[in-house]
């Protein structure tokens, strides 16, 4: 419950932020990805050191504590700030709101081998996914509706709320084992940072470099979000001038993604086990850029709503499975005491190619047709999967 809740809030989140630009620079991508990025770069200052603190802290208390201040933060945008243009005020508010989440997604994605026994890894990172993807369909096809409904004010407030109530659910969390050294909360901040802390981090990645699985993974999602990078925020104004509107078609649209993405995850939980994870991720991008490609071609020529709807739902089911096997491989392969300094890790490879190429990208949308974008991202995808097969010699 509280993952449905915090990724419904996640999701409410990001179409209030995507109205908010569109209201000050209708139709520019660029000015779109500049606010956005706003989203990612505390990835790259906070999560090194995120992850060695998250390894100490109780990680139930962690995101309890997080999806409360993520709460304060939200309200104080349409409380004080949203009378005023895009600038410094609000741009420091979103910043300390993602800064927050630094914190909080590591130790979500840490806690899962301590609910549940190794046997049901794969099975409890589908549901992860699956219950994560329920949320942020609600967030984001709800969410898109009613800030259409209620405008961007209405949409903030919700959205406090809602991390408010995802903190009550997570506190309900009981593990199957005692995780956490209690000594370790008597630590000061200061003191860790002199003594430990920057030492964990090298560790941290020392361990990355010696794990080949691993660093398969890094490479794998660093494709990944390159290409969601490129495509997201040139896709989002390419989808509201297609279908003329600023979030209603997009929220629906996305239904359909997170839909597909909900099957994905069921079949891959139900009937993935005996497949090898690298084949599946190295399919999964095959067909995924093969339907992106096709999307693109139909949201430019035909502008069907009931044709692309389609070929969202394919895209969101091949897709599914690439998160849920390198999230699995990861569980697998590294140690209880070594989680929180991974997956921050892996949060800012993915934050850093979300970041970089979704500016270039948006950029170049200014000087070419949007489409030629996206049907390079589709591309991208397949000659990954087919190099993955060639170059990947065990199963």
């Amino acid at each position: 419950m509280g993952q449905i809740i915090s990724q419904f809030g996640d999701r409410l989140n990001l179409m209030a932020l995507i109205a908010l630009v569109h209201s000050r620079a209708p139709g520019s991508a660029f000015e779109l990805a500049k606010f956005l990025s706003l989203t990612m770069i505390p990835a790259f200052i906070v999560s090194p050191i995120a992850g060695a603190f998250v390894d100490r802290w109780n990680r139930k208390r962690t995101m309890i504590t997080c999806d409360i201040l993520r709460g304060l933060l939200v309200l104080t945008i349409p409380v004080a700030l949203l009378a005023l243009k895009p600038s410094f005020p609000i741009y420091t508010a979103v910043f300390l709101m993602f800064s927050v989440s630094c914190f909080f997604l590591p130790a979500r994605l840490s806690i899962i081998p301590d609910l549940v026994s190794d046997d049901k890894l794969l099975a409890a990172n589908s549901l992860f996914n699956v219950t994560g993807m329920i949320g942020a369909i609600t967030g984001v096809g709800v969410g898109g509706l009613l800030i259409e409904l209620s405008g961007i004010k209405g949409g903030l407030y919700l959205n406090s709320a809602v991390y408010f109530s995802s903190a009550i659910a997570i506190s309900f969390i009981v593990g199957k084992k005692h995780y956490i050294d209690s000594r370790l909360d008597s630590i000061k901040i200061k003191e860790l940072i002199k003594t430990s802390l920057f030492r964990e981090i090298k560790d941290g990645l020392n361990y990355l470099r010696e794990h080949r699985d691993v660093k398969f993974v890094f490479n794998i999602l660093f494709i990944l979000m390159a290409g969601a990078g490129a495509s997201f925020a040139v896709a989002v104004v390419f989808i509201q001038e297609a279908m003329g509107s600023v979030t209603r078609d997009l929220s629906l649209l996305v239904l359909f993604l997170g839909g597909g993405f909900f099957v994905g995850s069921l079949l891959y939980g139900r009937f993935g086990h005996n497949i090898p994870k690298p084949k599946t991720i190295f399919a999964c991008l095959i067909l995924s850029g093969s339907t992106m490609f096709i999307f693109t071609f139909l949201l430019k020529w035909t502008r069907s709503f009931g044709f692309v709807s389609i070929m969202a739902t394919i895209l969101g089911t091949a897709i599914a499975p690439i998160g849920i096997s390198a999230n699995t491989l990861i569980h697998e392969v590294i140690s209880e005491h070594m989680r929180g300094r991974i997956f921050s890790s892996l949060g800012i490879v993915m934050n850093f190619a979300l970041l970089v190429f979704m500016l270039i990208a948006s950029r170049l949308a200014e000087y070419i047709d949007r489409s030629w974008i996206l049907y390079s991202v589709g591309i991208f995808y397949v000659v990954s999967g087919i190099l993955g097969f060639l170059l990947r010699k065990e199963t």
